[in-house]
């Protein structure tokens, strides 16, 4: 079983924001208003820079380690963030002064705006906090699949069960739900994070996603169907060696194909999910969440288990969706 999300929790949640709160106001006072606008600018810099890093190296660091490719954007845009504000946070300690430094006028007037510039600055570190939790339990989650891939009991994951917990907390109720309208991340986002680590431990799972009808009409491009049987492609997932790929002719005409970006862009990510943890014989569902995880439990519908099946490097022929009745 899974941590249920807990009232007490969010509440001590609640707290803790409201003191973190304060603490900035105080803060702000304290260090006036030019380093107040300074750390909001560092901040302002630091979104920019690790949503520029997110884009840019998100993929390829999905690619060169194990990070999960849903994942990999968000670590890039936070290590590459934090760079960025740390660098502009020292400089500006160095060049400017603090409200105790002036008298006066001057001192009560630095101290005000610092402590309204410590206001904003909390409210917008309180934001990213809440996409920070969300996103930990999902990580929590993924542990837990892990665990259950690998037949261990959950209570092996303490820290995974504590931060599924306080993710469930946060978004417990009609408070939770307001929260969660306040994420920089959709929730499709997280869910689809799990449901693609819960895919890519079931062969099974697999060839459902395979049999999805988008992912079929996908599979019909010849650009696709020759980089999928490219012995390069195999040779790079065994070695787990993605370098050669960069410069492989076929790979570079896909992100080349305007048509194919496009339909990549339309791809239902979350509905080929959905169908490939479904019984291979249902058809996609109309209402999207047929399977959803929702505070900390995975609600799935299983049909009866189809015989086992592999994903091969190459698919050729493509697997049919309903069987043709033998002969008799």
């Amino acid at each position: 079983m899974l941590p249920e999300a807990s009232p007490q929790w969010q509440q001590a949640i609640f707290i803790v924001a409201t003191l973190f709160l304060i603490y900035q106001v105080w803060r702000g006072w304290k260090l006036g208003a030019v380093r107040g606008l300074l750390r909001l600018a560092a901040l302002f810099c630091a979104w920019i820079g690790g949503s520029m890093a997110a884009g840019a190296t998100g993929t390829f660091l999905a690619l060169f380690s194990k990070i999960p490719p849903l994942l990999a954007p968000s670590v890039a845009a936070v290590v590459v963030g934090l760079i960025i504000y740390l660098v502009i946070s020292f400089i500006a300690g160095l060049l400017f002064k603090r409200t105790d430094d002036h008298e006066g006028i001057i001192r009560l007037l630095f101290g005000f705006f610092g402590a309204l510039l410590g206001l904003i600055y909390g409210l917008m570190l309180l934001y990213g906090g809440i996409t920070l939790i969300r996103g930990l339990g999902t990580l929590g989650e993924l542990r837990l699949v892990q665990a259950q891939r690998e037949a261990r009991p959950v209570s092996s994951e303490p820290m995974a069960q504590t931060v599924i917990k306080l993710k469930n907390s946060l978004e417990l109720g009609e408070s939770g739900g307001r929260l969660k309208g306040f994420d920089l991340l959709p929730t499709a986002y997280y869910d689809n994070i799990v449901k693609a680590s819960m895919i890519a431990g079931n062969p099974q799972a697999l060839q459902r996603f395979v049999q999805y009808p988008a992912t079929l009409e996908l599979l019909k491009n010849p650009k696709i169907l020759a980089f999928l049987q490219d012995p390069a492609l195999q040779k790079a997932a065994d070695t787990r060696n993605f370098f050669p790929l960069l410069e492989n002719k076929l790979f570079l005409s896909l992100l080349q194909d305007p048509e194919l970006l496009a339909q990549l862009k339309n791809f239902d990510l979350t509905g080929a999910f959905n169908f490939a943890l479904q019984g291979a014989s249902e058809q996609p569902p109309s209402d999207p969440s047929q399977i959803k995880v929702q505070h900390g439990k995975y609600r799935q519908r299983v049909s009866p288990p189809s015989p086992p099946s592999t994903i091969q490097g190459k698919i050729d022929p493509l697997p049919n969706q309903t069987a043709t009745p033998k002969a008799q």
